[in-house]
This record gives C-alpha cells, structure tokens and sequence, in this order.
C-alpha cells in the first residue's frame, strides 16, 4: 500500500511538473501567434484555413506527452505548424481534383463527344500521376508538390521544412526521376 500510494505521489508530482512546463511554454507562446498566422496565410492564401492551423498547432503542442523537455518552444510550434501545412495542402490538392459527376452528364448532354472524350482521358492522367504522388515517400512528395504545384523557392520549402535548400534540391530531382521512372514503368511501356 505505502509503495502504491508512493508511485501515485509521484505520478502525480511528474503530473503537475507537465503541466507547469505546459503553462509556461503556451505563454511564451502566446507571442508567437501573429508571426506563426502571418506565415500560415502567405502560404495557405487564406486567413480562415491560417487560422485553424494555427489553432491547430497549439492543440497538438499541448497534447505533448512531456513538454518539459522541450527546449526551443518556438522551433517546435512553427514544426508543428509546417507539418499541418504540408498535410494541409496535399489535402487541398487531392480536393482540388475531385470533380462532380454532373460536369460529365452535362458535357455528355451537350453532344460535344470530343471534350467529353478529352475529360475523361484529363482525368485519367490525374488519377494515375496520384498515384504516382502516393508511392513517393512523404518528404519527396511535400517538396515536389510545394515546388512544382504551389511555386515556393527552394530556400522557402527549404525554411518551411526546417531542411537545407540542398537537401531541397537532392530530394526535389530524386522525387521527380522516381516520378518519370513509375510513369514510363507503368504507362509507357
């Protein structure tokens, strides 16, 4: 009994430490808010979705299991808040090629057969570069998509990513000759 009741003092005592260290990191926070949204709009081109992630953010920064080990608060919302980024836009690009069924029935409808022809093979061509996008691992996707579908410069992935424009660079063309080599794999040959 003296053991157990010993452990949950303990328990407890880790507890408590926790969620002091928490309290203090969300104050030093709590300045950081302004620059961390300013930099989710420039990317997100929306207040709104800038503002969700960045509450979003906060949420998971407060979930950390020991923030007391945390050393640079700030490095680690901001990573937080580039990873939500980057799950952010791959989600807004797979959304962006959903298209509604009644486009079909109307283009169909109107008896032009070639654009209705040209729109399922556009779509075809989707489809299979997602797949493509889904084969890659999830860094060279992030930066392939970041550069080629969403324009950021090299050193701009490179300090979203918290990675060197280098290493942009590297995985940048790994990610692209690994896209043409399951395109001519899959589809050319």
């Amino acid at each position: 009994m003296a053991q157990e009741e010993s452990r949950r003092l303990e328990q407890s005592a880790k507890t408590r430490a926790g969620e002091d260290a928490l309290a203090q990191i969300e104050g030093e926070l709590e300045d950081y808010r302004p620059r961390l949204v300013r930099y989710l709009e420039l990317r997100t081109k929306s207040f709104a979705d800038a503002n969700d992630l960045a509450q979003e953010a906060y949420f998971r920064l407060c979930r950390v299991k020991h923030p007391e080990l945390i050393r640079q608060p700030d490095s680690y919302l901001f990573r937080i808040a580039s990873n939500l980024l980057g799950e952010f836009m791959l989600r807004k690009r797979q959304q962006g090629a959903v298209m509604e069924l009644d486009a079909d029935h109307d283009l169909f409808e109107g008896g032009d057969q070639g654009a209705f022809t040209d729109e399922l093979e556009t779509r075809s061509e989707v489809k299979k570069l997602n797949a493509i996008l889904d084969d890659l691992p999830p860094l060279y996707r992030t930066i392939l998509l970041m550069r080629k579908r969403d324009g950021f410069s090299h050193n701009e992935i490179a300090e979203q990513l918290s990675i060197s424009p280098h290493t942009v660079q590297k995985y940048l063309t790994r990610a692209v000759l690994r896209c043409r080599t399951i395109w001519a794999e899959k589809y050319d040959g």
